[in-house]
C-alpha cells in the first residue's frame, strides 16, 4: 500500500483535480498512456461514463472539503451542524467510514501499481511529511505528482513526500490513465451490493467444534502490510482450529484487495469449519463482491452468518456490514433460533454495540438483539482500531479486538464506558504508534481462557470466562 493514500490532503487534492478534469470534454484521440502497458492505445471514457464518474466522486468531494473547512476552523454549513456520530476513536492515517472515498482510495493504490511504483514498505500510510519505501527505488516512493501527465521534465518535479503535501503546486493535466482507473471504479459504485445470502431453515450456516478447541479471532486485519503479515505469522505459529475476521479489507474490499491483502496472508486452511470472516463497511464499499464471491467461496463459508458451537459454548457470526451497523432482516430471526440449549452464547460481529470511546450510533443493530440479549454472554467486534476488554456493560461481557494491522494512536479521551484494559503500548516504530494484536480462545470444555497477542508472539493479556471466584 502507499503513503500518499492514506494522506488526507493528497486525496483531497487528487479529488479535487479528478473532479474538475471530469467536468471536461473528453479528449477526442487516443492515448498510448490509457494502457497498463503503455504500449497500446485504447479509446478515451465517453461523456458519458466521464458524467457518471463525477457525479459519483463530487458528493464525496464536497463532503472532503466540508471537513477541511471544520478542521480549519472556518465556518461554514458543516460547521454548524453536530459532528458525525461515526467518529474514530483516534487519529490514524487516513481511513474514512465514506463508502466513495474508500473506493477512490482504492483507486489511487491500483494505480500506483499499476504504472509500477514500488509500494510503501511496512506501513499502510505513513505519518505526514514521512514516507517508507520498497523495492530497488529506495529513493522515490509514491507520490501526488505520479498522477499527473508525463509532459513535465521529471528533473525539475520534486518527488515523495515534499510534493504529496503540497496543496498549492499543480503540474497541469492528469495522467489519462488515471482517469481510466478512476472512471472504471465509478461502475464498480453504480452496480450496486452483491445479492445477500440468506438461511433457508434455522438450522443452516451451522458448524461444530471440539470441546477442547482453540479459536483465534483477529479484527481490521485485511491490510497486506508488514503488521497484517507479523500477526498472521502468530497466529499460523499456534495453529489454532478455528480462525475468524471480524471484518475490514482496505480501502473498500475489491476483488484485487481481497485476493492480495487477504486471501494471500490468511493463516489458516481454506476449510468449511476452519475458516471464517464477517463483511464489514469496508467490503461492503465496493458492494461486497470481493467478500461475497472470493472470501466466502475460498473458505467454503456458505454465508456471512454462522455458528460454531459445542456443548459448552456457542459463537454466532453475525453481518452487521451488510446494512450498516444494523442486521439485514434474515438475521434477527435466525438468531433468536440459535440460542436453545445450555451452551453460552458469545456474538461474533464487526460493528460495536457500544463504545469507550467513539460516537457511535448502535440503536437499529441494538433494536435488533434486544429480545435476545439477556442470552448473550459475550461480545467480540472489531471496527475501532483498538483492543478492549469492557468492564460488564449491559449484561455482557465485551471485547473491542480492531487493531489487527492498521496504524493507529492510542485514544487521549477517558472511557465513556469502564474498561478493564486496553493495549496502550507504544510501538518504537513511527508508522506504526499501537501496538497490533489479535486474541486466542482456549476452549476447554465449559471455561474459556483468552490470551491477547501481539505481533511478536508476546501474551500481553489474559482473561477467563467465566472468571474464577
Amino acid at each position: 500500500m502507499y503513503s500518499v493514500t492514506g494522506n488526507k490532503d493528497a486525496v483531497l487534492t487528487l479529488m479535487r483535480d479528478t473532479v474538475d478534469e471530469l467536468g471536461h470534454p473528453p479528449a477526442e484521440t487516443t492515448s498510448k498512456h490509457r494502457a497498463r502497458d503503455r504500449s497500446v492505445s485504447v479509446p478515451a471514457p465517453s461523456s458519458a461514463q466521464r458524467e457518471l464518474a463525477r457525479s459519483m466522486w463530487s458528493p464525496a468531494l464536497q463532503k472532503m472539503e466540508s471537513q477541511h473547512s471544520k478542521a480549519r476552523g472556518q465556518r461554514s454549513v458543516a460547521a454548524t451542524t453536530s459532528p458525525d456520530v461515526e467518529e474514530r476513536a483516534v487519529g490514524t492515517p487516513f481511513a474514512p467510514r465514506d463508502q466513495h472515498i474508500a473506493v477512490f482510495q482504492s483507486a489511487m493504490d491500483e494505480y500506483l501499481e499499476q504504472i509500477g511504483v514500488a509500494p510503501d514498505a511496512g506501513a499502510i500510510a505513513a505519518p505526514q511529511g514521512r514516507t517508507r519505501t520498497a523495492g530497488t527505488d529506495e529513493s522515490r516512493g509514491a507520490s501526488l505528482d505520479d498522477f499527473y501527465n508525463e509532459k513535465a521534465d521529471p528533473g525539475q518535479r520534486p518527488r515523495g513526500a515534499e510534493r504529496a503535501f503540497d496543496l498549492l503546486v499543480k503540474y497541469g493535466k492528469l495522467d489519462p490513465h488515471w482517469v481510466d482507473v478512476v472512471v472504471e471504479k465509478a461502475q464498480v459504485l453504480a452496480r450496486g451490493k452483491h445479492p445477500f445470502v440468506s438461511h433457508q431453515s434455522g438450522s443452516d450456516f451451522r458448524f461444530a467444534m471440539d470441546n477442547q478447541a482453540t479459536v483465534a479471532i483477529v479484527g481490521d486485519w485485511g491490510g497486506g502490510n508488514a503488521a497484517a503479515q507479523a500477526v498472521a505469522a502468530q497466529i499460523r505459529n499456534l495453529n489454532p482450529d478455528h480462525v475468524i475476521h471480524l471484518g475490514d479489507v482496505y480501502y473498500s474490499g475489491t476483488p484485487k484487495e481481497v485476493e492480495e491483502r487477504f486471501l494471500r496472508y490468511w493463516p489458516a486452511p481454506h476449510a468449511p469449519g476452519r475458516s471464517f470472516a464477517l463483511n464489514s463497511n469496508h467490503e461492503m464499499y465496493s458492494g461486497g463482491y470481493g467478500y461475497f464471491d472470493l472470501t466466502l467461496r475460498t473458505f467454503g463459508q456458505p454465508a456471512s452468518y454462522f455458528s460454531l458451537s459445542n456443548d459448552h459454548w456457542r459463537l454466532i457470526g453475525l453481518d452487521t456490514g451488510y446494512d450498516e451497523h444494523d442486521l439485514h432482516p434474515p438475521q434477527a430471526e435466525w438468531l433468536g433460533q440459535q440460542l436453545s440449549g445450555g451452551a453460552k452464547n458469545i456474538l461474533l460481529s464487526h460493528h460495536q454495540l457500544f463504545s469507550a470511546y467513539e460516537r457511535t450510533d448502535a440503536s437499529r443493530l441494538r433494536a435488533k438483539v434486544a429480545p435476545v440479549l439477556p442470552q448473550i454472554y459475550g461480545w467480540i467486534w472489531g471496527h475501532e482500531h483498538l483492543a478492549v476488554v469492557y468492564d460488564k456493560h449491559d449484561g455482557i461481557n465485551a471485547i473491542c479486538l480492531g487493531n489487527g494491522c492498521f496504524p493507529y494512536d492510542l485514544p487521549r479521551a477517558r472511557p465513556a464506558v469502564p474498561i478493564k484494559w486496553i493495549d496502550d503500548r507504544k510501538s518504537d516504530d513511527v508508522f506504526y504508534p499501537g501496538q497490533h494484536t489479535f486474541a486466542l480462545l482456549r476452549l476447554d470444555g465449559p471455561r474459556i481462557d483468552l490470551e491477547f497477542v501481539d505481533e511478536g508472539g508476546n501474551v500481553v493479556h489474559r482473561e477467563q470466562w467465566p472468571p474464577l471466584g
